[in-house]
């Protein structure tokens, strides 16, 4: 019986099929209404934070040919693959006007750590609505702010989110607002609910309150998604969560913006139709705890580089060494602007960088998954950085500086790290009978210009056989492959100076044309 499977699979199976590499994901299969599911935040801290998380050596799943996500329900691709203009940048996925004056409040938020409320404006829009902590203004709407720019722009489905200026008498309470009472019983919210909040929360000069509106995102909200298994109600989620390229290799994106609160809780499914089909749509929301801010309080400055609950190994560490092993983040500059909070990039160490507890998709990922997120964050230039930071509408200057220059020393540190790891080459195509390719850790000088070699070979699409093509040594497509058969498929194994990693490429003959049709990834 194994021989036969096996004479089975060895003449059935291809490796490469006519529609490769694929773009966008397959057309999705209609769901019906979902219940709204639930995460509990103390369970999901609790289980993750004591819970072993092996990192077995297996590849991401939701990748194309070419190692990359394609567009669908939980990424889209944007700027790394097409460099998105200052205004898309800092627009994000705002693609309606600001909220418009006056705002009727319809409840209070009662989840999560800091008071707000939920207003609609006069186009009857839903916001949730957050305020900066005491003692921080700006702080934290600006975070939230610029947060669903930078994982909008990288190519997650994330808010509208603005900065909204307004005085007491822009507000007013629903009639049919309500609050939870004592007891946890519903009763009506009256004016003085909403003066109790804004009793709290810091103003502008002038007097104006400065908030974070956030709109409610298309569809209906059924919950949060979790950073592993699938959702078996949903027929389109079939791969599991810590398997998912765009989940793994969001630790890099999380670890460049310091989004130490990466957890379920921040994330939404909501049920969608796109081109008349219902299917499940993955946000990531709620951003105020990244960069320097905690949402309600600066950033601990352990927060990113120890887990709440540390190893037992590391605490009785700390234990034995009486606290005198000082680490070097408990010594950074982490400057003095009030509207920025804790972050810096001196000590920073993609390596070592940590969410406030362990995430089970971040702990699965591979050298590919952290060299496929790396190549985003790198396309990010310094004037990219700055145009999104500056839609914090920070009131001093020195803010946006301080946070550009620590973003942009970050994203060098992660393409430094990560294009380490593999041999970081791209962007291959067919050229004047020259295979052509970028060397990223060149193009984006963290390396001198350096020499590759290449092997040519036939392949053979069924048994994924290669026979080399002698004497083929130069990157000027060999005279076998340009007189090729339609179909045709050959590789070509690139290497550099460090033989223990290597790029090989396939290539297929399509209309007398060759074109590159996937990616293998060896270190």
């Amino acid at each position: 019986m194994a021989l036969l499977l096996t004479a089975v699979g060895a003449t059935g199976a291809e490796k490469y099929y006519a529609d490769d590499p694929i773009m966008s994901s397959p057309k999705p299969v209609a769901v019906q209404q979902l219940p709204p599911r639930k995460t509990g935040n103390l369970y999901d801290f609790v289980k993750q934070s004591f819970s072993p998380h092996p990192r077995p050596a297996l590849p991401a799943r939701g990748v194309n040919t070419l190692g990359d996500v394609p567009d669908g329900a939980w990424f889209m691709n944007r700027h790394g693959t097409r460099r998105m203009s200052r205004q898309e940048l800092q627009q994000g996925p705002g693609v309606e006007a600001p909220p418009v004056p006056p705002f009727t409040v319809i409840g209070v938020k009662t989840e999560g750590i800091t008071p707000g409320f939920r207003m609609k404006d006069t186009k009857g829009r839903l916001y949730f609505v957050k305020p900066d902590p005491i003692g921080n203004l700006e702080m934290a709407t600006a975070a939230d702010v610029i947060g669903s720019r930078f994982f909008y722009a990288l190519g997650y489905y994330t808010p509208q989110n603005y900065l909204v200026y307004l005085k007491r008498s822009d507000l007013k309470v629903s009639p049919r607002a309500t609050v939870d009472g004592l007891g946890g019983r519903k009763r009506p919210m009256f004016e003085r609910d909403l003066d109790d909040i804004l009793r709290i929360v810091p103003r502008c000069k002038g007097g104006m309150f400065r908030l974070l509106a956030s709109r409610a995102v298309e569809g209906k909200p059924i919950g949060p998604f979790r950073y592993e298994g699938t959702r078996p109600d949903d027929p389109n989620d079939t791969i599991p969560h810590q398997d998912r390229r765009d989940l793994r290799g969001l630790h890099v994106f999380c670890a460049w913006l310091n989004h130490t609160d990466a957890k379920s809780l921040n994330s939404l499914d909501t049920l969608v139709e796109e081109d008349g089909v219902r299917i499940v749509r993955h946000y990531l929301i709620d951003f105020g705890a990244i960069l320097g801010s905690d949402s309600d309080m600066p950033k601990n400055a352990r927060f990113g580089n120890e887990y709440i609950i540390p190893k037992a190994g590391q605490a009785l560490t700390r234990i034995v060494a009486l606290g005198l092993d000082v680490r070097p983040w408990e010594s950074a500059d982490y400057g003095h602007l009030k509207a920025v909070g804790r972050f810096e990039s001196r000590v920073f160490d993609p390596e070592k960088w940590k969410s406030n507890y362990p995430n089970p998709a971040f702990m699965r990922r591979l050298p590919d998954d952290e060299y496929w997120a790396a190549k985003q964050v790198m396309a990010f230039t310094n004037e990219d950085i700055r145009a999104i930071v500056e839609t914090g509408d920070y009131s001093d200057p020195a803010a946006v500086e301080n946070i550009s220059r620590a973003l942009i020393e970050r994203r060098d540190k992660i393409g430094k790290v990560y294009f380490s790891k593999v041999l970081p080459l791209d962007r291959f195509a067919v050229k004047d009978g020259r295979l052509v390719f970028d060397d990223l850790a060149v193009t984006y000088h963290l390396l001198s210009a350096r020499e590759h070699t290449v092997q040519w070979s036939e392949f053979d699409n069924h048994t994924e056989r290669k026979t080399p093509l002698a004497g083929q040594t130069s990157f000027a497509l060999p005279q076998q492959i340009q007189s090729a058969a339609e179909g045709a498929y050959f590789a070509a194994a690139i290497h550099g100076t460090d033989q223990q990693k290597m790029v090989t490429v396939y290539l297929r003959k399509k209309a007398a044309q060759m074109e590159v049709i996937g990616i293998d990834r060896t270190w």
